[in-house]
């Protein structure tokens, strides 16, 4: 894709790893393509790759006329190194190769019209966080914790190094923030910590969204996708809505 048409990029972020920021992120393509936005969905994650797990794709990237083919679930193009190999392959790299690859993977695939992608940031602040600093044009962020002190402290460091890039934060996602038994509806706080409300007063004017384990909501949608109830809560949330307002602002600015 020429760099001239490169579309607006929102990044999904947590800083450790265990947290549900590749499930957020995916539900965040799936729920701005229900909007009616063109979006995709591109896993930054170089050496830990979910995104053919969480899709449910289980294919090889294609070349054709020289350019990258996407894998697609429902309707949304998705690029992986995990369709590069098998799941169990190791990609030892760093430095130059990372940065290489994440340009490639990008720049060389037929993503088709996009409005905006969706950027699974790997965890951490190091060079492949940078390289995706570098490479995209962010309207704004998503950060994902759970409750507990331990997340706070990651979540932080990719935190400041968004503020430090000037990349609003749309968001701040808590999750796994309470338990409902699908009997009696009592709810619960499985683990200790308030990281989602400490957050949202270093932010306080980004939205805090707190997602339950609730094993009573409908989990699978009518086309078989099994975070259909992680969909409605950011949904209920207002994700959506600010991220597509948000996308309408840049294109009036332009």
């Amino acid at each position: 894709m020429p760099e001239e048409q490169s579309p607006k990029a929102v990044y999904v972020c947590s800083g450790k790893g265990g947290v549900g920021k590749s499930t957020v992120a995916k539900a965040t393509s799936r729920g701005l393509k229900a909007r009616g936005l063109n979006v995709g969905h591109f896993d930054a994650d170089l050496t830990g790759p979910s995104a053919p797990t969480l899709f449910g794709a289980d294919t090889r990237l294609r070349i054709l006329n020289q350019r990258i083919q996407p894998a697609i679930s429902g309707g949304i193009p998705v690029v992986s190194t995990g369709f590069l190999a098998d799941a169990d392959h190791p990609y030892i790299w760093h430095g130059p190769l990372l940065r290489g690859a994440l340009h490639q993977l990008f720049h060389d695939t037929d993503w088709g019209p996009l409005d905006l992608l969706v950027i699974d940031m790997p965890p951490g602040t190091g060079e492949t966080q940078l390289a995706v600093l570098d490479e995209f044009h962010c309207i704004a962020a998503v950060i994902v914790t759970t409750p507990h002190e331990l997340a706070l402290v990651d979540v932080r460091r990719s935190l400041r190094m968004l503020q430090e890039a000037d990349i609003p934060i749309a968001a701040i996602v808590e999750n796994m923030a309470a338990a409902t038994c699908p009997r009696c509806s009592h709810s619960w706080q499985p683990f200790p910590g308030t990281a989602g409300d400490q957050l949202q007063q270093l932010l306080p004017d980004s939205r805090l969204i707190k997602v339950p384990i609730d094993s009573g909501a409908s989990a699978i949608d009518g086309q078989g996708n099994g975070d259909a109830a992680l969909v409605q809560y950011l949904d209920d949330g207002g994700l959506f809505t600010d991220l597509c307002t948000l996308h309408t602002n840049t294109l009036q600015a332009t």
